[in-house]
């Protein structure tokens, strides 16, 4: 079983304010929604921030549906308690051909290779241009085609909405932690149908565990 959670986040809470700034709190909050011995072969545990305006709402795709209490009860509103769904049901329903509306957060990444050989050093892309085209050199990895890179349709295109660098400590660790994120939206095709339900479960990219990967879809409307 997969789920999709939402949960609105109260930014005039403390606890809501540091889980709103702080990605190693918020990993925690969400892992503690699941059971320890949670299994996460099919779907691992994404999480992301979607921000409109003043209001905050932390988007959960997982393998079994958490206890949205815990972060209700420290970070939200009693009246307005997270809802979980299950996720199969839409994720059985896609299709190829299929055309939707998308919004991914990622942290886009290359790597510089040594002059030694050893291993290279991962450096944010920076422009948004260059984030975009990090998610178009990955768009068929993950099954889909960006709308509008193709020449089709080109009044729907992908945009870096947000992006922003976030720098925290892990755990116990004097070293802190730095990422960029984007926030992605646009519209897609859906070119490899279980390919894009895997990238639905497992997320895209890396930092995974820090608000970056979860991609979601809706209607494409006009």
């Amino acid at each position: 079983m997969t789920t999709l959670s939402r949960v609105p986040i109260n930014p005039q809470l403390r606890q809501g304010r540091r889980l709103l700034t702080n990605p190693q709190a918020m990993h925690a909050a969400v892992l503690s929604c699941f059971p320890q011995d949670t299994h996460t072969d099919t779907s691992r545990v994404l999480w992301r921030i979607d921000q409109v305006e003043k209001a905050f709402t932390l988007y959960i795709v997982g393998p079994e549906i958490p206890d949205l209490r815990v972060i209700t009860e420290q970070a939200g509103w009693p009246s307005r308690p997270g809802q979980s769904t299950d996720y199969v049901p839409f994720l059985d329903r896609l299709m190829a051909g299929q055309e939707w509306r998308f919004r991914l957060s990622a942290n886009p990444v290359k790597s510089i290779p040594s002059m030694d050989g050893s291993r290279g050093k991962v450096v944010p892309h920076v422009t948004r241009e260059q984030q975009v085209n990090w998610l178009v050199t990955r768009a068929a990895v993950h099954g889909f085609e960006l709308l509008g890179d193709t020449g089709d349709d080109a009044k729907h295109h992908v945009t870096v909405t947000r992006s922003e660098d976030l720098r925290f400590r892990r755990g116990e660790s004097t070293r802190p932690v730095s990422l960029r994120r984007a926030q992605f939206d646009g519209a897609l095709r859906v070119t490899d149908a279980e390919q894009l339900r895997a990238s639905l479960q497992q997320g895209i990219g890396r930092a995974r565990a820090y608000g970056c990967g979860l991609l979601t879809l809706a209607p494409l409307r006009s």
